[in-house]
């Protein structure tokens, strides 16, 4: 060993609620004679660390200290043996971490907390430049350590140190696996090692095994300590006192005896998965939703449930809630289902700017078949549907599904939400990818993004945020547009959809994306006026003379290399971008109030 190992006091709870327990502790232990000495205390409040429904609830209660009086425990720790650590069980241990900054040496996170997104959220709003952080990594394997380092990566500590150790009172011999301190820094050798072992204190070994710990490479050991194991109500198992920090001594055979066959013994893996803090519903949460992180709160609980990581691969998978969900329930497998995607192409052949544009030939081809064609070719959809209004004038629409590889449904005039919602009831749709028919060049590569970056965020609603216009499609949940109908009862200008989303972010999880430079142009590719049809006729001739399918990066590159093309309609705005009256009214009316 170059230097002595940081030996971190952890005081636990061995003080039951008494913050005068503590003081003396700090006053007699800063008399040891160690020059890298810390001191770790466990600042949490019962109900931010767990539902009342769990076991140790009421306990908790009686371990809390307030806030003024964590304060002078810190400045006395501070000034008596200088490395304060703070261990970080839920949001109140964030509060005295904030309000004590200046005095705090480092945070230390346990396994069961790592996932806890209320947690990581508040760190990632602070300047830990110049704190260390403990990561206790006890019951992961080795994939998964590597993805905890990379996301801890982020919050910019000024050290990461991988604690090895669970506490599981008292730790059998035989789990404290000291082999796997050779394992951690074989894989991760950039990262110094802490060990924080709980063996019964009655067992002499409890006094040696920390020095083979430090043999081993570890430069960090953390070591329950309490005044009088015959007084302490909790946290003595394991807890040395004075005289025995003092003289811990080397015992070789038990050394032998510490090392583990297995990497998580079975026991810490059951520890974890008892006192993990799992995802829990913040507030009720409808059927057809998709959950996001702000849907979460993270407790623990003796309600089963799976981790946040499984709710975010089954979501991957493109998979919704099949059930209400309660304030405060845990979630499982069964609470999903596969959701039905379809794309819903609204068209009418009511259109003032340009006659019949929904079935004008482009290159030989309707409009409108164009359009459907980009459809069929958007990956993980179900079903791709034509929807227009029941006017007789739209009834020659029919004909162009591309026999019927296109679905077709007919409804509301006017409020194109309900005709969406009951195209989406006739054929079962739970999530609709939107597309308006006057976009015959619409980019199967945005919908693809778009579709799974609305999975992966847990969004109600998902859109891009600059596009070449007429390229990009949007994403609801059905669930979402029918709590449009429901705020409403009838949307008025629910031909502008989007502002009835991105009006109300109080009301929907809205998610806005922004795309890759590749998918990314400023040039106009929808169909409204003569000009646009012209410089459509020419871009599939251009792209029909070189062989190219009309994929938007193909059709990037005729435009690019052809600004005659761009001209044509280049001069040409969207309404809705450029008329400040019709925005501002919109502004007001999609707003719930």
């Amino acid at each position: 060993m170059e230097k002595l190992p940081h030996f971190i006091l952890e005081l636990a709870n061995f003080h039951g609620g008494n913050p005068d327990k503590i003081i003396e502790l700090i006053n007699k232990f800063s008399k040891l004679n160690y020059n890298n000495l810390g001191i770790k205390f466990q600042p949490f409040k019962f109900d931010k660390i767990a539902l009342p429904d769990y076991s140790e609830y009421d306990i908790y209660k009686g371990l809390f200290i307030p806030e003024d009086k964590w304060e002078n425990l810190i400045e006395l720790a501070y000034s008596k043996i200088g490395k304060v650590w703070l261990d970080i069980f839920d949001l109140y241990g964030i509060e005295i971490l904030e309000k004590n900054m200046a005095k705090i040496y480092g945070i230390k996170l346990q396994a069961s907390v790592l996932n806890n997104g209320e947690i990581i959220s508040s760190l990632s709003k602070m300047d830990l430049s110049n704190k260390e952080l403990i990561i206790n990594i006890s019951g992961y394997e080795l994939s998964e350590i590597e993805d905890i380092i990379s996301n801890f990566n982020k919050l910019k500590f000024k050290k990461i140190i991988l604690q090895i150790g669970f506490q599981n009172y008292p730790t059998n011999i035989k789990d404290t696996s000291l082999r796997k301190i050779e394992i951690i820094k074989n894989c991760f050798p950039e990262y110094e090692i802490s060990f924080a072992d709980h063996i019964s204190a009655k067992d002499k070994y409890a006094q040696t095994f920390p020095i083979y710990a430090c043999l081993k490479g570890c430069t960090y050991i953390e070591k329950h300590v309490c005044l009088n194991r015959s007084e302490a109500v909790y946290d003595y198992f394991s807890a040395l006192e004075y005289k025995e920090i003092k003289k811990i001594l080397e015992e070789i055979k038990k050394v032998r005896e510490s090392y583990s066959s297995r990497f998580i013994p079975i026991t810490e893996k059951i520890y974890l998965e008892k006192t993990v803090e799992k995802p829990i519903i913040k507030n009720k949460i409808n059927p057809g939703q998709i959950v996001s992180k702000d849907d979460l709160i993270f407790r623990r609980a003796n309600k089963i449930g799976i981790t946040i990581k499984k709710i975010n691969k089954i979501q991957s998978n493109f998979y919704i809630l099949n059930k209400e969900l309660n304030k405060y329930s845990t979630l499982n497998v069964e609470d999903f289902k596969k959701a039905k995607i379809g794309v819903i192409v609204a068209v009418r052949m009511k259109s003032s700017r340009l006659k019949n544009k929904a079935i004008l030939p482009i290159y030989g081809v309707p409009s409108i078949e164009r359009c459907l064609q980009n459809c069929l070719k958007f990956k993980f959809v179900n079903d791709v549907i034509l929807a227009t209004s029941t006017m007789s004038e739209d009834n020659i629409l029919k004909d162009c599904t591309l026999g019927g590889k296109a679905k077709f449904w007919q409804g509301d005039p006017d409020d194109v939400i309900s005709r969406y919602i009951g195209a989406c009831e006739k054929y079962n749709i739970d999530v609709v990818i939107r597309v308006t028919g006057d976009c015959p060049v619409i980019s199967p590569e945005i919908a693809e993004l778009l579709l799974k970056l609305h999975f992966k965020e847990g969004a109600d609603y998902t859109g891009a945020n600059k596009f070449a216009v007429g390229s990009a499609c949007e994403i609801y949940n059905v669930e979402a547009l029918k709590r449009i109908i429901l705020y409403f009862g009838k949307a008025n200008y629910s031909e502008y959809m989007t502002w009835y989303m991105r009006s109300n972010p109080s009301f929907f999880k809205i998610n806005i994306v922004d795309l890759p430079d590749d998918l990314l142009r400023n040039y106009r590719l929808t169909l409204d006026f003569q000009e646009d049809l012209d410089m459509f006729n020419l871009l599939f001739q251009e792209l029909d003379k070189n062989n190219y399918e009309s994929t938007l990066i193909n059709i990037f590159k005729i435009l690019d290399n052809h600004p005659e093309i761009v001209h044509i309609n280049s001069h040409i705005k969207q309404v809705y971008k450029e008329n400040k009256q019709l925005i501002e009214n919109l502004n007001k009316v999609t707003k719930i109030k």
